[in-house]
């Protein structure tokens, strides 16, 4: 046995002395223990979450499906969607968030209409946080639609054309684009919710985005239907004022924003 090892140990020495390297060829398969694939450990709460929130939704839609309905309906009549939430009793408020939250994940539902109704039902500060509650969390529940099911759903919900514009930039200015396209009408702002969904922006990121670009617009609203019929005249010029400042700066903005993504993307095709 000594011996076998001391032979051992001479070829390997003599070995190193002619420049080879000793004998390391891997071990058999058969000796190797292969590790099985295992999903993240997230996985499972993630759908989880997404099931609850999916029974949620579709609970409230079943208990306030009709006044929902008239509400959309109604959507272009201020006054129509006000009377009919001074009926629906205590139910108004309910019926009003989902009406809210359809509106903000089905882009083509306009929802400005809501946010002045419920200031004019309900008074500035519950009708500020109702509006609030109701429009973050629907665009935190587009941002997670989006996250969780990638772009193939995504590419059903926005045009291809306007998610790989805002996609590509968003993807590179994060917080600050989002909060701007929220603040400002140029931007297809719903949209934005899923838009956001598919870049790298962490969650938090995204809902303080969220709050702080629609804070702006959702007092505005508010405003009008809580004091609108109070209004005297040169509140309504302020207001028409402050609405077209804002219009234009906005055109300034997404034209300088998408200028200078065409001129990254020609640099970046010319390096390339």
């Amino acid at each position: 046995m000594a011996a076998t090892t001391k032979s051992n140990i001479k070829q390997q020495t003599a070995g190193q002395e002619n420049g080879r390297s000793p004998d390391t060829s891997p071990l058999p398969e058969t000796a190797m223990s292969t590790p099985l694939k295992q999903k993240p450990a997230h996985q499972p709460q993630k759908w989880a979450l997404a099931i609850a929130v999916t029974l949620v939704v579709v609970f409230l839609l079943w208990q306030v499906r009709e006044g929902v309905w008239d509400l959309i309906s109604m959507v272009g009549d201020q006054e129509a969607v006000s009377e009919y939430l001074i009926g629906y009793g205590a139910w108004g408020p309910m019926a009003l968030a989902v009406a809210q939250l359809l509106q903000v994940l089905v882009a083509v539902i306009p929802g400005h209409v809501f946010l002045i109704a419920a200031g004019y039902v309900y008074g500035f500060w519950p009708g500020l946080i109702l509006n609030m509650i109701c429009i973050v969390a629907a665009s935190q529940l587009g941002f997670a639609l989006a996250r969780w099911t990638g772009r193939p759903v995504v590419d059903r919900l926005v045009d291809k054309n306007t998610l790989d514009k805002w996609y590509a930039i968003g993807e590179k200015q994060g917080f600050m684009f989002f909060t701007i396209a929220f603040v400002l009408p140029m931007f297809p702002t719903d949209m934005m919710n899923f838009v956001a969904g598919l870049t790298g922006i962490r969650g938090t990121q995204f809902l303080a985005a969220n709050i702080l670009g629609r804070l702006p617009g959702a007092i505005m609203l508010t405003m009008i239907g809580a004091y609108g019929i109070r209004f005297a005249a040169w509140h309504w010029v302020v207001i028409g004022v402050f609405a077209a400042t804002v219009y234009i700066t906005g055109r300034l903005v997404v034209h300088r924003i998408e200028k200078k993504h065409e001129n990254g993307v020609g640099a970046e095709q010319d390096m390339g």
